[in-house]
């Protein structure tokens, strides 16, 4: 009974070890990942952070670098390491010799040295300074409270911009401060220890380092002020904006705010008036200092003006704002103007324009006289600080017309108010493309040339270039109904486009606020480079004027100039002429070359012009055969030309060497020639084919040889054994080939003489004296 027997278990065994390979291996894994920990945790970089040692410089040998690691440390690690070198400098200070004259230098490196604490004690004062010190967030706001919370974040941002623009100045400061260190560095690198002057150069170098390190501390503190500054902006944005979902609705200030509507009104009235009157009494006086006063309280008077608008539409919008927080009051729409901003920020630039204009005139009355200039300069300066105000309380309109969307949308749903979140969009998206269009590139006679301007030029050429290309088509529009001219047609657009460039240039030039007044001066100015370096080119440009006006030339004329060129005009342009020749070439003629060389034009006013073919026939044809084939010939040429004016002639010119010489003279239209071949090859061609049908023969060069001996007979031969008994040797004489060449004219017949009896029967000689030949 207490015996169990195994074999009835199979699967417990099996279950065990599979168990047991499980537990092996979560064991292996285990420690696997307790040993890995520690291999990595071995293989890095100690934590501990390595005990700080600063670098103390040896003014023996002043290194050039021993500052460098002074931005890395701590700010108790560098207050350390400023007593060290502070000690050392004393140490050092004491054992320079009197004689040497280095007091201010000495003075001027322990006040750095002092100024470096001085900076951390203002880093320390500015720490317990409030950043907002104006702004309060209560729980449950009014309309006026948010209001004063928003102006006092608003002068906040004011400032924060403000310190960005030190931080800038400041990393200026920083780059030549680091400039002046490098070039003190070389200096002394320079200076051999020899060198009297080296004791300097090396207090020289101190001093640059320490007044870098300075800077460097102005920096370091300038850029925390600026993070603190950041976050407690970002922090009251995120409260104005809670402040803005949690407004209560208050009876007390939608009275104050009737008030003072009404008061900015009466302000406002008055304001007109006394600008007004003033506007009336400036040209009563003829002093010209009475009159400028006068225009600056013009001035004032307008940017006052403008003021009270934009404080009215202030109220305005508060107003709007706390009436649509009472529920028991009928719905408010909202009060969105869409001119007020953008009359007042045209307004404000015109202003700023005129002040500008105004201060260049005061400069130039009074000159260099102080007195004079305070008092006109505090007239300007209340009227800068006007339109500065002006340009605040447009940013202010700005951001309560959104704060009045985001009310009245809490209070009157999304969708009532879609319409004006999107006027709103659209607005704020064109403010923006206007901030980018009025960015200044760069300014030509103190004028800024803004991106808005670059586009002006730009249109202003394209609708001159649109301009020149519809005038072109109304032209060619007429041409084609035959209501002018195709010569007409291209010289009125030529004229009226250079008057169009002319116009246009002129426009950019106003546009980019050069006077054009003054271009008399510019022009005298050219004539001097016309007169020296532009001389052709003027020549040039004067004579395309000339072509056009006068017209001895015109587009599709047949001209040959002096010089050889022969072919038809394609383009009369402002430099050059164009004309094609008859291998298609393109050839750029200077137009002087057309008033000053002489120029053949075939088809000036009669396009007909007459043609010499000359050609010949053998001895022996008859020339009326020969008249008949070269007038059926010449009538199929197309481009010959015949009434009872202007007939075609063939004419016997001389009798050749070899052949009858005729000309046929013909008279033919050079502007039925559709490609400017040679037309002398056309009726060659025609011709040859017509004389080929009458079996007339084209001579070729013929000449008669004669070949004549003479000269002294030769003696005789003795006779001798064997010989063969000689014939007497006849007397040689050599000619030229041609006409015969004689010794004599006295000789001559009996030279023929001789020649008859040494000559066989035959014309013009025999057997032994030569034969004929052609």
């Amino acid at each position: 009974m207490g015996v169990v027997s195994a074999a009835p278990f199979p699967h417990f065994f099996r279950i065990t070890r599979c168990a047991t390979r499980a537990a092996l291996a979560c064991l292996c894994l285990l420690s696997l990942c307790l040993l890995f920990p520690a291999s990595t945790i071995a293989q890095l970089p100690s934590t501990t952070p390595k005990e700080f040692s600063p670098v103390v410089p040896d003014f023996s040998g002043l290194a050039a670098d021993w500052w460098t690691q002074w931005p890395d440390v701590t700010l108790e690690q560098r207050a350390l390491w400023l007593e060290d070198v502070e000690k050392a400098w004393q140490d050092w200070s004491a054992t320079l010799p009197e004689e040497a004259k280095l007091s201010a230098e000495v003075a001027a490196i322990s006040r750095r040295l002092t100024g470096i604490q001085k900076t951390w004690e203002k880093r320390d004062a500015l720490k317990k300074v409030s950043v907002l010190p104006d702004a309060s967030f209560p729980a449950d706001p009014t309309v006026l409270q948010w209001a004063e919370s928003d102006a006092a974040v608003t002068r906040g941002r004011q400032r924060f911009d403000g310190l960005r623009l030190e931080k800038s100045q400041m990393d200026e400061a920083v780059n030549l401060s680091l400039n002046r260190l490098r070039e003190t560095a070389g200096t002394l690198r320079d200076r051999g220890k020899s060198d009297p002057r080296h004791l300097k150069a090396t207090l020289d170098l101190f001093l640059a380092q320490v007044s870098h390190l300075q800077v460097l501390e102005e920096q370091s503190m300038l850029n925390e002020q600026l993070a603190a500054w950041d976050e407690e902006l970002t922090f009251a944005g995120g409260e104005l904006t809670r402040m803005l979902k949690g407004l209560q609705y208050s009876s007390e200030v939608a009275d104050k705010l009737a008030a003072a509507r009404t008061e900015e009104k009466s302000n406002l009235e008055e304001l007109v008036r006394e600008r007004s009157n003033t506007r009336d009494l400036i040209f009563e006086s003829s002093d010209a200092a009475v009159t400028m006063e006068q225009q600056i309280q013009m001035m004032n008077y307008s940017v006052e003006a403008l003021e009270n608008r934009l404080q009215l539409r202030k109220q305005e919008l508060l107003l709007a704002m706390n009436s649509v927080l009472d529920e028991a009051a009928a719905d408010e729409k909202l009060t969105i103007s869409k001119d007020l901003v953008n009359n007042a920020t045209t307004i404000r630039e015109n202003l700023a324009r005129q002040l500008n204009v105004r201060q260049r005139q005061i400069v130039a009355w009074v000159g260099e006289d102080p007195k004079a200039m305070r008092k006109w300069w505090g007239q300007f300066e209340k009227v800068a600080s006007g339109l500065g105000r002006v340009r605040d309380l447009t940013d202010d309109i700005k951001r309560y017309e959104a704060a009045q969307l985001f009310v009245y949308q809490r209070q009157q749903g999304w969708w009532r108010t879609m319409g004006n979140r999107i006027v709103l969009q659209f607005e704020q998206l064109r403010t923006s493309w206007r901030n980018l269009a009025n960015y200044e590139l760069f300014a030509i006679s103190q004028q800024p040339i803004t991106l808005k301007d670059i586009a002006k030029m730009v249109l202003v050429i394209l609708a001159a270039w649109a301009c020149s290309r519809i005038l072109n088509w109304v032209l060619r529009r007429m041409v084609r109904k035959n209501r002018t001219s195709e010569q007409g047609a291209y010289t009125l657009w030529r004229i009226l486009n250079y008057c169009i460039v002319l116009i246009t240039f002129i426009i950019i030039l106003t546009m980019v606020g050069l006077d054009t007044s003054k271009l008399a001066i510019i022009a005298g100015a050219l004539s001097v480079g016309i007169g020296f370096g532009m001389q052709a080119i003027f020549s040039n440009f004067i004579s395309g004027i000339i072509l056009l006006f006068e017209q001895p030339l015109r587009v599709g004329d047949l001209v040959e100039l002096e010089s050889g060129v022969f072919g038809r005009i394609r383009d009369i342009n402002v430099r050059s002429t164009r004309i094609t020749t008859r291998d298609n070439v393109d050839i750029l003629v200077p137009n002087s070359e057309f008033v000053t060389g002489r120029v053949t034009n075939h088809t000036l006013e009669d396009p007909v012009r007459r043609i010499h073919v000359m050609f010949g026939v053998a001895y022996g044809t008859d020339p009326e055969i020969v008249r008949e084939a070269a007038l059926a010939a010449a009538e199929r040429v197309p481009v010959t030309f015949s009434n009872w004016q202007r007939k075609t002639e063939v004419w016997l010119t001389g009798f050749g060497d070899s052949s009858l010489d005729f000309k046929l003279v013909v008279w033919v239209n050079s502007n039925a020639v559709s490609s400017l071949g040679d037309l002398n090859a056309l009726y060659n061609i025609e011709l040859l084919r017509e004389f080929n049908q009458r079996n007339i023969e084209i001579p070729f060069p013929q000449r008669d040889l004669h070949v004549r001996s003479w000269g002294d007979p030769a003696p005789p031969l003795e006779d001798t054994p064997g010989a063969v008994p000689s014939h007497p040797v006849a007397e040689e004489r050599r000619g030229s080939t041609g006409a015969e060449d004689w010794p004599a004219d006295g000789d001559s017949d009996a030279g023929g003489d001789a020649g008859g009896d040494t000559a066989g029967d035959g014309e013009g000689g025999g057997d032994g004296g030569g034969s004929s030949s052609h």
